[in-house]
């Protein structure tokens, strides 16, 4: 293992960096890696962090053909000022070789060009690629022939239904509606997610491990507990809810023996913090602390109580804010206090160096990921993640955006790495997946930060 670390990380010097426009603005294309005539092609346009881009709009012209016009406004879970613009260039009628993109900023620019090499048709990776549905007792199930979900769709078939029937068990209801469930060939994210029906990803070879049995589940408890309904629903007890009925994050696991390792890691976030902005925060520990925080409630004052205070929790202008007021009112105790409690739970629990061991690895290996992801693999990191919409996609036949990843020899390496460390964690070599993971990490700030 040292040996091919030692090559990789001597191949290494030759690459490149990721450089902006000289406009300021960066363009991302979709699908990624090289683009081929018969590509639908999709665009988002980042501004300037500092630039204020009220009443400013994008046009975009190909050739002397004006595609379209698109305002900035907020995307995805890190809500990022983008203008998007969804599947608006239609390759297939256009010859190999480059073509000029011309991107404008309205009313008063700036203005820029872009050449943009298209390859030949016949060079056009999984061009036979179609979706397929197919269903079940609960589920509408799509997913891209040739693929991994393809291969294994009877067995998800019965691991779908297991999963419905369980999450509407423990939400003590049924499911009334079926579950749309569309199987990625690609990580986005960190496997799954939740919009017009769930997504998840299901390959082989995912630099995330073999998580997709656990994700469907915390993903499934999403669906029906949307169904429910509720007022405000604040995201650390949605999320803290999937991850306890689910029995843990990305695996089984010991959710409040697990938290007590975090208030001994002196990793804790305060609950007030973690209410607050519960996306941006670290995210193995703040899906943990939620699921064991929602386990304690349940305990603490019992199922019924606790779907009755979670499901009546007025908007008063701030998460934490309206968690106080639901606590107060349904069980006449304040978030602060709630808290104090919670900790000195946690503090009460005998803690096994292996439980430590396993936490400190899991937040290491989850973190390297999602930078590998922020610099490599942009539309795979979760903040700006490219979710596209399945519907859409089946309608007008698009496979290519979850089909296609960035190919360089940058990612062949670190998804390598990755790969490794994950499968050092699974047979108990810890202190091997830190070095490669220290490997990852160095190399990622030293050459792409």
């Amino acid at each position: 293992m040292r040996r091919i670390l030692l090559i990789l990380v001597l191949l290494l010097g030759t690459f490149e960096s990721v450089h902006s426009t000289g406009s300021g603005f960066n363009v991302i294309y979709h699908p990624d890696g090289a683009l081929y005539v018969g590509d639908r092609v999709s665009m988002e346009v980042v501004p300037p962090p500092d630039l204020d881009i009220k009443e400013l709009k994008v046009r975009l012209t190909v050739g002397e053909k004006m595609v379209g016009e698109k305002e900035f406004s907020p995307s995805g879970v890190g809500q990022r000022e983008q203008a998007t613009f969804w599947w608006v260039w239609d390759t297939r009628d256009l010859e190999s070789g480059d073509q000029v993109l011309s991107y404008e900023i309205l009313p008063d620019g700036p203005s820029w060009q872009e050449n943009i090499q298209l390859l030949p048709a016949e060079q056009r990776p999984y061009s036979q690629a179609s979706w397929v549905t197919t269903t079940t007792d609960c589920c509408m199930l799509a997913y891209i022939t040739g693929t991994a979900a393809e291969r294994d769709i009877e067995l998800l078939k019965v691991m779908v239904v297991d999963q419905a029937d369980h999450a509407s068990e423990l939400l003590h209801t049924n499911v009334r509606e079926p579950i749309n469930i569309t199987f990625m060939p690609r990580l986005l994210g960190h496997g799954g997610f939740v919009s017009n029906g769930i997504y998840v990803t299901y390959m082989d070879g995912n630099i995330a491990g073999d998580t997709s049995n656990q994700v469907i589940h915390h993903e499934m408890v999403h669906s029906v507990d949307r169904s429910l309904g509720g007022k405000l629903l604040p995201a650390m007890l949605v999320e803290g809810l999937a991850v306890y009925l689910s029995g843990g994050h990305f695996k089984n696991e010991a959710l409040l023996p697990r938290a007590a390792a975090v208030v001994d890691m002196e990793s804790y976030i305060p609950l007030e913090t973690l209410a607050e902005n519960f996306y941006y925060q670290q995210h193995e520990i703040g899906y943990l602390e939620a699921g064991a925080f929602v386990e304690y409630v349940v305990g603490r004052f019992g199922w019924d109580a606790y779907q009755s205070f979670y499901r009546d929790i007025d908007d008063t202008g701030s998460q934490a804010g309206s968690m106080d007021s639901g606590l107060k009112k349904h069980f006449d105790i304040s978030l602060d206090q709630l808290e104090l409690d919670f900790l000195g739970e946690l503090r009460t629990l005998s803690m096994t160096e292996s439980v430590r061991n396993d936490l400190q690895i899991t937040v290491e290996f989850y973190d390297s990921l999602r930078h590998y992801q922020k610099v490599l693999d942009p539309s795979a990191y979760f903040l700006t993640a490219w979710f596209p919409d399945g519907e859409r996609m089946r309608q007008e036949g698009i496979t290519a955006d979850l089909l296609r990843t960035p190919d360089k020899i940058d990612n062949h390496f670190f998804e390598f790495l990755l790969r490794s460390a994950s499968k050092e964690i699974e047979v108990g070599h810890l202190q091997r997946a830190h070095l490669i993971l220290k490997v990852v990490n160095d190399l990622l700030s030293r050459y792409y930060d």
